[in-house]
């Protein structure tokens, strides 16, 4: 259900709610003032429940409120280890981002992704930066990677694996 159909049952619901209180207020009113308040009351939290899950959910693994800040503080993509498809990349450029998740530090990277099949492609990627490979890791060496097939440039570095010299 699209966000536009919701927004206008919201108005509906609002203003079967608004009618329905004026009509509640009356005793000649009363019979249709109590069912629009409930069918009004109804319409309104229920668009208001679908339009947050929707808001805060998102449609995919880096939509949405909670899907941007897991890409933001880099512990997005998790789910791509194993599942995606696998590539080498090699680092060619990295910087603090200043952010840290349970005491680790958000990195951002320039990779430059080499798939198996097909040419090379540059991305820009956050991901939390392990203390113990943070010397191992420089521009300059590869790490293994895993790609989403629908989005190539949504990734996630395996550190499973460790970096390699170019």
């Amino acid at each position: 259900m699209s966000r536009t159909v919701l927004i206008i049952g919201a108005g509906i619901g609002l203003a079967m709610l608004l009618a329905g209180i004026y009509g509640i207020g009356s005793i000649d009113t009363m019979s249709w003032g109590m069912p629009a308040f409930i069918v009004g009351m109804f319409l309104v939290i229920g668009d208001l429940v679908f339009l947050a899950t929707k808001l805060i959910g998102g449609g995919g693994p880096a939509t949405g409120v909670f899907g941007q800040m897991k890409s933001f503080l880099g512990t997005g993509n998790q789910e791509l280890v194993g599942t995606g498809l696998p590539a080498t990349a090699l680092v060619t450029s990295m910087r603090d981002t200043g952010t840290m998740v349970n005491d680790q530090l958000v990195v951002a990277f320039d990779l430059r992704v080499q798939p198996a099949s097909g040419a090379p492609y540059v991305v820009a990627h956050r991901q939390i930066l392990p203390r113990l490979l943070m010397g191992a890791v420089l521009p300059g060496r590869t790490v293994q990677v895993w790609t989403d097939p629908a989005d190539p440039q949504r990734l996630v570095i395996d550190w499973s694996a460790l970096p390699a010299a170019a």
